[in-house]
């Protein structure tokens, strides 16, 4: 008996190991942001995983083993999902889900819902794609913002990540914008007026000595 009650001792500990570690191996993301540069008119999206991601493993059901999306909401209000239906007041889906169709990501309206091109998990028409670049745990892809149905800059945003389709979490957040610099032929500009004006005035210096 007491070999016995050992024993299943063990095997609870190595049960509760195991799903520790399972838990800890979830996708988790750490940070998010997105950054629009009022110059160009893109917004740079940047995700940090816990662990790197693999978007071109798919199980049975043509699922991708990590996969995430966003949801974008152009008047720049939260909660982004809110209203009768609940995503009623989307314009755009960013959708990390399509990344092993083409190596991309696609950018899709959100109505009318129940598409049946293939790959769109049943959202709207494909509006474009945009190439994505991941170092280490860290993904970051840039897009105009004409592409995700914004016009000034100011969105909102809901950002959802996936594991063979499986919810693992969302945040939702606002974008934020850099600080406007003036473009390179402005600032040479400048420094060509204010070259212009000093050389003036010491002629005019020389002139009155």
């Amino acid at each position: 008996m007491a070999f016995l009650k050992k024993l299943s001792i063990v095997i609870a500990a190595f049960t509760a190991l195991e799903t520790v570690g399972t838990a800890q191996a979830a996708l988790v993301v750490n940070s998010e942001s997105a950054v629009v540069n009022p110059n160009t008119q893109q917004v740079l999206f940047t995700i940090d995983f816990n662990e790197v991601p693999n978007f071109f493993l798919l199980d049975a059901y043509n699922r991708q083993a990590d996969s995430f999306q966003y949801f974008i909401e152009a008047d720049g209000e939260l909660p982004v999902f809110r209203g009768s239906p609940y995503y009623s007041q989307l314009e755009t889906i960013v959708r990390g889900e399509e990344i092993h169709v083409a190596g991309d990501i696609r950018v899709r309206n959100v109505f009318p819902i129940g598409s049946d091109e293939p790959n769109s998990g049943g959202w709207g028409s494909l509006r474009g794609s945009v190439p994505y670049t991941l170092n280490g745990t860290v993904l970051t892809f840039s897009a105009p913002l004409q592409l995700i149905g914004d016009s000034d800059g100011l969105f909102s945003y809901r950002l959802e990540w996936y594991e063979f389709g499986e919810f693992r979490g969302s945040k939702d957040n606002k974008s934020a914008t850099t600080q406007s610099v003036p473009e390179h032929t402005s600032i040479f500009g400048i420094l060509a007026f204010g070259a212009l004006c000093t050389g003036l005035l010491l002629k005019r210096k020389q002139t009155l000595a």
